[in-house]
């Protein structure tokens, strides 16, 4: 079968407020990652992003707020945005009961759609089912055939809600080029992915994305290293930002927070010259990035400073370890 490129954005980074796991990866062996790839994720229900603020608007009235989570309609299971329109399109003006989750709390209510000049029923909100972008992987685990990655969780582009995940693909993805990053620009990596399933993405965490590979590749094998073992001083990150695949870029970490409570666990500053030319610092879709010191997997790069895209966050290793067995499981 042809294989079909489609162009993607990449990932944008957004750290969320999450408590502290205590982690203690020291002496675990994993293989290094640092290879890019496209996710494509469906959510667990539909996400309300933006509400119309006219006071006659039928999401206002019904009492609808953003980040809410629409699961049910008329007792029919809500799985995509397709779902909810057609429900909406087919009821003629009459109520539609609507079950949803906002934060933990599940909550029942009524909204009555109304016809707009074209005569079609709309209810005057936006929602959202899936998102897609690129990554990269931080380390696979042969042993379970598991992988993490990014670093962050992946999260609604316009509210920054932790997505609610339902089921989520891994695919191949090929970077060709980086955009620049410049003073108060983000930049990000340029490439495509290829139609092939590689993966499924099993759990997302404000620590990261985790999940199972079909085959773990070959690669350089590493030990994690224990949160005190890290220190100031020279590092590496291993990613892929061009046709050139993964390399080592030097790197600095510039402080060590072993107390943080969102996975800002180092400060990291690129001064590898080559990645400068080629990126300008940190870039969308290096989330996810491994960091390795003294021959050991620290963590891996989550967020740039858009003001200083040369330094950005690190999240410690056992923080991505320990989320993916709370929350997944080996």
């Amino acid at each position: 079968m042809k294989k079909v490129k489609r162009f993607i954005a990449a990932v944008i980074s957004i750290l969320l407020l999450c408590p502290v796991i205590a982690a203690n990866a020291a002496e675990k062996e994993v293989i290094l990652g640092g290879q890019p790839f496209g996710l494509t994720m469906y959510t667990s229900g539909v996400i309300v992003i933006n509400i119309d603020d006219k006071d006659d608007s039928p999401a206002k009235a019904a009492g609808i707020k953003e980040n809410d989570i629409i699961t049910r309609a008329n007792g029919e299971e809500i799985s995509t945005n397709e779902d909810l329109k057609e429900i909406i399109k087919s009821s003629k003006g009459e109520d539609i009961e609507l079950s949803l989750n906002r934060g933990k709390s599940p909550i029942s209510l009524s909204i009555t759609p109304e016809q707009n000049e074209n005569g079609e029923y709309e209810v005057g909100m936006w929602i959202r089912d899936s998102a897609a972008g690129l990554g990269t992987v931080t380390y696979f685990d042969e042993g379970s055939y598991s992988f993490g990655a990014l670093g962050h969780g992946i999260c609604d582009k316009d509210t920054g809600m932790l997505l609610p995940l339902k089921s989520g693909k891994v695919i191949k993805a090929k970077v060709t080029s980086a955009t620049k990053a410049q003073t108060g620009v983000a930049g990000g990596l340029n490439g495509y992915m290829i139609d092939d399933v590689v993966g499924e993405i099993s759990v997302n965490t404000g620590y990261g994305i985790f999940g199972r590979y079909a085959a773990v590749p070959q690669g350089k094998r590493v030990k994690c290293a224990d949160i005190s073992e890290i220190e100031t001083g020279k590092a590496q990150i291993y990613c892929t930002v061009d046709q050139e695949g993964v390399k080592p870029y030097d790197i600095e970490i510039v402080k060590v927070n072993t107390d943080d409570t969102v996975g800002q666990n180092m400060v990291i500053k690129v001064t590898d010259q080559e990645l400068l030319e080629k990126t300008g610092g940190i870039v969308q879709g290096m989330s996810g990035s491994p960091i390795v010191q003294n021959d050991k997997l620290v963590g891996a790069v989550t967020h740039v400073f858009v003001n200083s895209p040369q330094t950005g966050y690190g999240i410690y290793i056992g923080n991505m370890l320990n989320s993916y067995e709370k929350y997944g499981g080996y």
